[in-house]
């Protein structure tokens, strides 16, 4: 069985009342909600990953990673890339915490259809995997919670 790793971050920051809002990007591939994440290039650390993708999928270049936050989603998926086309893959989606230090500016049109800024109510109906619903309730209750 053949194994991929992407990496992303669950991106937030405060509003003035001091909630915690989330960034979702939606795929134009699938349609779905999630967060900013890719594949790991030969020689990136995992958060630089991470980083690249954050600023390349939503604009936003400024980010500090919040310490003792990374969460891991493995699941099996049907190949879609011409080397793993038919064959079945483990995938594991290394998500860490970030806080924006800047909005987002601009994402990537080819491959993203929408940003959103929600709160934890809103993420949550957004998501459509159980696994990702999980992850940012425990991102939301880090940022809360210290």
């Amino acid at each position: 069985m053949l194994k991929e790793t992407s990496c992303g971050a669950v991106v937030y920051k405060m509003t003035q009342d001091g909630v915690p809002i989330f960034l979702l990007v939606n795929s134009k591939r699938s349609g779905r909600w999630g967060f900013p994440k890719v594949h790991i290039e030969n020689g990136e650390s995992e958060t630089e990953t991470a980083k690249r993708e954050i600023f390349e999928e939503t604009g936003i270049k400024n980010v500090k990673f919040v310490e003792d936050f990374r969460q891991e989603d493995v699941y099996l998926i049907n190949g879609a890339l011409d080397e793993t086309k038919g064959c079945l893959v483990e995938k594991h989606s290394v998500y860490f915490l970030a806080l924006a230090l800047e909005d987002a500016l601009d994402f990537d049109k080819n491959e993203i259809s929408k940003v959103e800024w929600a709160d934890i109510k809103k993420a949550q109906e957004f998501l459509s995997f159980d696994n990702q619903k999980k992850i940012i309730k425990l991102a939301y209750d880090k940022v809360i919670g210290g």
